[in-house]
């Protein structure tokens, strides 16, 4: 039986294996069409996550990265908190990692990492089914469709949830 371990806190090997999670085959990601800038994406994420400017919540079974959320602060919305991503690698279905990492970055979010931020926001494309299902599961509803990065790839749910705080 593997061990699994989660954690938003990464060195620069551990970040390098998040961001090679993003690289190979995941759940709920459509295809590279959708997202034409994608590699330049991860590479820029890469740093980001090392400076402290994006976060990542990620889930390892043994040694290995499974699953990742990469969050940060809206730059246009402060009282937002954007999910950049969310990824889990198909040997690790079924084992809610999904559910697991993104309300574990929501808590944080709501507690004293994130002061000021009101609502959990993401997006996802229309025909994403699956995602869209996932994100209503968890407490999430559209609140526009819009082509969000104006690529012609196709609309996009904009979808959010308020953070609650205990």
């Amino acid at each position: 039986m593997k061990e699994f371990r989660f954690t938003n806190e990464h060195s620069s090997t551990d970040v390098a294996n998040i961001v090679d999670v993003l690289r190979q085959p995941r759940l709920w990601i459509p295809t590279e069409k959708d997202y034409p800038n994608y590699t330049n994406w991860l590479d820029k994420t890469e740093d980001r996550i090392v400076s402290g400017d994006k976060r990542a919540m990620a889930a390892y079974m043994g040694k290995k990265a499974v699953g990742t959320v990469i969050y940060q602060r809206d730059p246009t919305q402060p009282t937002s908190l954007e999910i950049r991503n969310i990824s889990v690698s198909p040997d690790a279905r079924g084992r809610y990692i999904g559910g697991f990492l993104l309300r574990n970055a929501e808590i944080e979010a709501a507690q004293n990492d994130f002061l000021g931020v009101e609502q959990y926001v993401i997006d996802t494309k229309v025909d994403n089914g699956e995602m869209i299902a996932f994100l209503q599961t968890h407490g999430y509803s559209i609140q526009a469709i819009a082509d969000l990065y104006g690529l012609g790839t196709g609309p996009d749910a904009v979808m959010s949830k308020p953070v609650i705080r205990m």
